[in-house]
């Protein structure tokens, strides 16, 4: 189970952020010892992309990018990520802000460019 300052590290949103969709309803999560617990499934659900399945879950554990670590890694500017979005780089939406799964940036960007997995 993981804890809101959990959830807030993945998505690189505030705790304050977590705790306000969980009072609105839009994200389960359990009381235990007066603190909230979330399940990976829940989170996993808000992020409006693909559920994982087996053995790629723990891929999708990493904390998520923002735009702008995506560009730094690629060292490219953040119109060229808008582009790559537009051409069909993978997303996970989170409160309306745009994130990527290391995994998932990675394989579209290997098949698109050839990057290699250690050049991300």
């Amino acid at each position: 189970m993981l804890t809101v300052e959990d959830v807030a590290r993945h998505w690189k949103l505030r705790p304050e952020t977590v705790r306000k969709m969980i009072a609105r309803g839009s994200l389960p999560a359990m009381r235990m010892n007066r603190q909230y617990r979330l399940r990976w499934e829940d989170v996993w659900s808000i992020e409006q992309g693909r559920m994982p399945k087996g053995g790629a879950r723990p891929r999708y554990q990493e904390p998520l990018l923002t735009r702008k670590e995506l560009a730094g890694r690629c060292r490219v500017s953040l119109r060229t990520v808008d582009r790559w979005i537009c051409d069909g780089l993978p997303t996970r939406n989170v409160a309306g802000s745009t994130r990527f799964n290391v995994g998932e940036a990675g394989d579209w960007l290997s098949g698109k460019f050839g990057f290699r997995p250690e050049d991300f």
